[in-house]
């Protein structure tokens, strides 16, 4: 239940902007009120929202209903220990869901990569800012230097390093699948079959009927699905790369305000409620890529292990409609 409701309650803002973004389209609004009026008409429902709110309540209901159940059974009842094992499970998932939010929210804040003029970056300047600048790039000088010791944690760092291999991976091959779509233009350009070879018949002839259809259709075809199949997935792929790599940056500023915040508390024995809540911050961030880069990880594998095998695919695709068409034309030489 949590694994299930923890996603749902996370992405509930985003179901409701969605549906916020539907009302804006006319037809589309008409047909989702015809669907509702057909299918659940007993409900009265104007819109999705309706629908999208029942999870979420329906999951922080589960341990008053327990709660409520428990009270009204004799502590005497064999059902009793069972219940009570099973009030405190519900409200440990209602925890751990309100929990798994507050990370998701951390890190949608950080995960959108900013793309800012130069004027833009020096107007959010300020004394506060070119501080905690400071005193972050002090810190990291001091870690690479091995005067201050740096927060250990295997457990990430070998996510962390699983990741970059993976980012720098797709980074290579959208930059060599560039290129091998800019020669495969430059190679389309010339057109063999339309020059004169003053020969009127013979293998001239026979070359230059197999060069047309080459041309104009076996290799334009093959650019067509090399697009689709392997340039636009991996696009996709880098794109999606683009959120984590920015929240693993943040989570790097974050650990140096982290750790010197730490050394200010063990030397004062407090800190200010925005140190508390900028510790806390790297927690969620740290807690949310532990949890979440193993699977991320597998499922970017996944996709580049499936590009590239298409790419394989289309190659010998490719070569195979050549040797066809080609052996073809031989058999009349």
């Amino acid at each position: 239940m949590e694994a299930v409701y923890k996603i749902y309650c996370a992405s509930y803002d985003h179901a409701l902007q969605l549906v916020e973004s539907y009302r804006r389209d006319p037809r589309l609004q008409e047909e989702i009120l015809d669907t509702l009026n057909a299918t659940v008409p007993h409900t009265g429902a104007s819109d999705l929202s309706f629908f999208l709110v029942m999870p979420v309540q329906r999951v922080t209901k589960y341990p008053l209903l327990l709660g409520k159940i428990l009270e009204n059974t004799p502590s005497s009842a064999s059902a009793h220990s069972a219940l009570e094992a099973a009030a405190r499970a519900m409200a440990q998932v209602n925890a751990n869901i309100n929990e798994y939010k507050r990370r998701r929210e951390v890190a949608t804040k950080y995960t959108k990569a900013e793309h800012l003029t130069l004027r833009a970056r020096l107007a959010r300047l300020n004394t506060h800012s070119i501080a905690k600048k400071t005193t972050r790039l002090s810190r990291l000088l001091l870690h690479e230097a091995g005067i201050v010791a740096k927060t250990e944690d295997k457990e990430y760092d070998d996510l962390e390093e699983k990741f970059q291999c993976v980012a720098s991976s797709v980074a290579t091959l959208k930059e060599n699948m560039a290129s091998y779509l800019g020669h495969l233009e430059a190679f389309l350009l010339p057109s063999p079959h339309q020059c004169d070879l003053q020969m009127e018949q013979g293998p001239a002839q026979q070359h230059r009927r197999l060069s047309q259809l080459l041309q104009s259709s076996v290799f334009p075809e093959f650019r067509q699905r090399v697009d689709r199949l392997v340039w636009q997935p991996l696009c996709s792929l880098s794109d999606m790369l683009e959120g984590p790599q920015q929240l693993v940056k943040k989570r790097l500023d974050k650990l140096l305000d982290y750790e010197e915040i730490q050394e200010r508390k063990s030397e004062m024995g407090s800190v200010s409620y925005d140190e508390e809540a900028a510790m806390n911050t790297y927690l969620a961030i740290n807690d949310l890529l532990v949890a979440e880069l193993p699977r991320f990880n597998q499922v970017a594998v996944q996709l580049l292990g499936q590009i590239l095998r298409s790419f394989s695919a289309l190659q010998l695709d490719l070569a195979a409609q050549v040797l066809h068409h080609a052996e073809k034309e031989l058999q009349q030489v």
